[in-house]
């Protein structure tokens, strides 16, 4: 009798928890929601420069945008025999259908489609197969797929494989031991590739015109550099030598800069994090902070009025004009974003480890970099910046400066007056570091001659210099050093 209690017991828990799965409702917020939007960024430092974005009424009035399934794009000469012909004969297929996600795991896999899938058409495969020009460098894994490009299929009858970009993905995807790894940042190194496409394209004066135009519309900022001041200073040779420094992991992203470029950043553990963007530019409260960030790195800050300034005047830039993505689509990209987890580390917690972690504490590093997120969310003030007393009412902010190059924070869109204290957790699969990748690794960031004004930095740089930022740690024995940077590397 009791066996057949216990019996019965299991098959509903069973039943029981297949129904549970099956009847997942979401609550999706409203993502372009006014109010929300008007406390969602930081004010800039120089407050009256602050972006204004569209209205809710007008963004809801852009089209959504349909998502299409996606192929991986190989390497020359690494395609599986057959593999494009069998793509031309393929219709056109959305994939991102909300009637039909049922459970929280459907979401979710839906979610990985809207971060894989381009913004922008791209351009025709040509008749003899994709190819890069010379100097290109993109990471393949070890069957030969390009994680950084994604071929799509949007019409029939025609050319029906594109090559196109603008993919969260682009960006958020790395090659580790052969495989990709999403969420993490890119080992693409953009710019420079960028380069070496305008060279292939010839730099004459039609070229300049164009990389000058785009400039303005990624960096301008009129109230630090007049628009004539920015032309005049303008060359191609200049514009080569910026671009040329910085490197994979680093990106001159919209609202920066060539002179100011930011570390891209890991997205693998996101959800804990408070303050979006090396200045903490947004602020981070809930799953709709994260689908408000998309909208607004997907274009709208791009087409966002600052002040009297508007740098591109158009419905919508990063993305096929007119466009935008669904409630869903972003509700279900955020539950992507926030699932993703760290590779496999290789690096053992061993006794050098162990006595790198007593050092951690001993040196007070985990005042700013707290365990577990090794982060204390908090934001620290750039240098020369006077923080309002209203922000200090709202958000968490340090007393401290510790000297980091206040350029990105005062001198750009993106300017808040402040940086966010970055998370150390999975520091050991990446490259880049500093706010603007200046040092490529621990050791360097952790060697006292990044101080010295005849250092030769090893990640961005346009010139020889130091590598501003804290010196907690620089004066520890070499031993000490190994110890704390093997600790760092396993978390």
């Amino acid at each position: 009798m009791r066996a057949a209690r216990v019996l019965m017991l299991c098959v509903c828990a069973v039943l029981m928890g297949g129904m549970s799965a099956q009847s997942f409702r979401p609550d999706i917020p409203v993502a372009w929601d006014n109010q929300q939007v008007r406390s969602f960024d930081l004010p800039l430092a120089q407050r009256d420069r602050s972006p204004h974005y569209l209205s809710s009424s007008e963004y809801y009035a852009l089209k959504v945008r349909p998502i299409y399934r996606t192929y991986p794009v190989y390497a020359p000469g690494m395609e599986p025999p057959g593999y494009m012909a069998t793509l031309r004969q393929k219709d056109p297929e959305i994939v991102f259908d909300p009637s039909r996600l049922k459970t929280r795991e459907d979401w979710i896999r839906a979610g990985e489609a809207v971060f894989d899938a381009p913004a922008l058409p791209g351009l025709p495969v040509p008749p003899d197969g994709l190819t890069f020009p010379p100097g290109t460098v993109m990471p393949t894994t070890r069957d030969g797929v390009i994680p950084s490009r994604r071929y799509v299929i949007r019409q029939k009858g025609v050319v029906l494989v594109e090559s196109a970009g603008g993919s969260c993905a682009q960006c958020h995807s790395r090659v580790l031991a052969g495989s990709i790894v999403k969420g993490a940042p890119s080992d693409v190194p953009f710019e420079q590739n960028l380069v070496a496409l305008n060279r292939q394209r010839g730099l004459g004066p039609a070229t300049a015109a164009r990389l000058n135009n785009i400039e303005w519309l990624l960096s301008g900022a009129p109230w630090i550099t007049p628009r004539e001041a920015f032309d005049k200073a303008f060359s191609v040779d200049d514009w080569i030598r910026r671009h040329s420094a910085i490197p994979a992991g680093v990106q001159e992203r919209q609202g920066t800069g060539p002179t100011h470029p930011v570390r891209i950043p890991s997205l693998i553990g996101i959800e804990d994090i408070r303050y979006l963007d090396a200045t903490g530019r947004d602020r981070h409260r809930s799953i709709g902070d994260l689908m408000r960030y998309a909208i607004v790195n997907y274009g709208l800050d791009v087409i966002a009025h600052y002040g009297d300034f508007q740098p591109a005047q158009t419905q919508s830039f990063f993305a096929e004009e007119g466009t935008r993505f669904s409630d869903e689509q972003l509700y279900a990209l955020a539950l992507y974003i926030y699932s993703l987890q760290p590779p496999p580390n290789p690096n053992p917690f061993d006794d050098r480890a162990r006595r790198g972690q007593h050092i951690f504490q001993q040196q007070g590093c985990a005042s700013c970099h707290t365990p577990p997120l090794y982060t204390n969310n908090k934001l620290t003030p750039a240098t020369g910046f006077q923080v309002p007393e209203d922000l200090r009412a709202t958000d968490d902010i340090m007393d401290i400066s510790v000297d980091t190059d206040p350029g990105l924070a005062l001198e750009t869109r993106r300017g808040t007056g402040f940086y966010k204290v970055p998370s150390l957790r999975g520091v050991w699969y990446r490259n880049a570091l500093g706010h603007g990748g200046q040092a490529d690794t621990l050791e360097e960031w952790l060697d006292p001659t990044r101080l010295q004004q005849s250092y030769v930095p090893k990640g961005f740089h346009l010139a020889t210099g130091p590598i501003r930022g804290h010196e907690f740690g620089l004066g520890l024995p070499p031993q000490d050093k190994q110890a704390l940077i093997a600790f760092l590397k396993t978390l």
